[in-house]
């Protein structure tokens, strides 16, 4: 996990750093480096119970979007591809192998409900032109994901020949995914934005992941 938070500290320094030569040209485009929990239905069945057993992933990644509202005043839909990696936390439980690890590909909309103006007169910004020299403070949002996971499983096996041995074998298993989020974003700067979001994502056997995310957005 501490690993996780330190790639996603350098992404957010990068793209500081990239973002603070194009902020002022106000094109739509956005980075969002993102960290993610999230609670997975296994499809395993607890002992002595009708429920499965969830297991618990913690992760991160980025996503790459951008938003059609500098077109027209009224164009609050985004589109963004996502890149998240999940890792398996302590005492999780599969059905062939003791871990597993997760890699998805999502391609999302979302429709922005903006809200809480404030004076913003920027010459440069076409968003402050369309809104009368203002700028929205707090977001609420809805949208759609579709994509693909792609699953590693890992068997640890250890044995003993002349000396202890351990062996990982690895598979791979790639599936169709999507689902449905909500969120709140709050806009800090006209630059920077906080995420914080809930989704449910599902695959082909009608499993579901429930997702947490929290993301900084560094608006173009």
């Amino acid at each position: 996990m501490k690993f996780l938070i330190r790639k996603f500290l350098i992404i957010c320094i990068f793209i500081v750093c990239f973002a603070n030569m194009l902020m002022s040209m106000d094109i739509g485009a956005y980075l969002a480096p993102k960290l993610l929990f999230e609670i997975e239905d296994s499809g395993i069945k607890k002992e002595y119970s009708t429920k499965n057993v969830q297991n618990l992933y913690a992760g991160g990644g980025l996503s790459i979007g951008y938003n059609f509202d500098v077109l027209h005043k009224y164009s609050t839909v985004r589109v963004e591809f996502e890149y998240l990696y999940r890792n398996s936390l302590p005492g999780n439980i599969y059905l062939n192998s003791s871990e597993m690890q997760a890699h998805s590909f999502l391609f999302g909309g979302y429709y922005d409900f903006n809200f809480l103006y404030v004076n913003y007169d920027n010459p440069d910004s076409v968003r402050s032109a369309f809104h009368n020299k203002k700028r929205h403070l707090m977001s609420a949002y809805v949208g759609f994901l579709m994509g693909m996971e792609l699953d590693t499983y890992i068997i640890n096996n250890s044995f003993e020949h002349n000396g202890f041995v351990k062996t990982s074998n690895y598979f791979n298993k790639l599936q169709f995914i999507y689902g449905f989020g909500i969120g709140i974003a709050f806009h800090i700067t006209p630059l920077f934005s906080l995420d914080l979001g809930y989704r449910i994502i599902l695959n082909t056997k009608s499993q579901s992941n429930h997702d947490i995310i929290a993301s900084i957005r560094f608006n173009f």
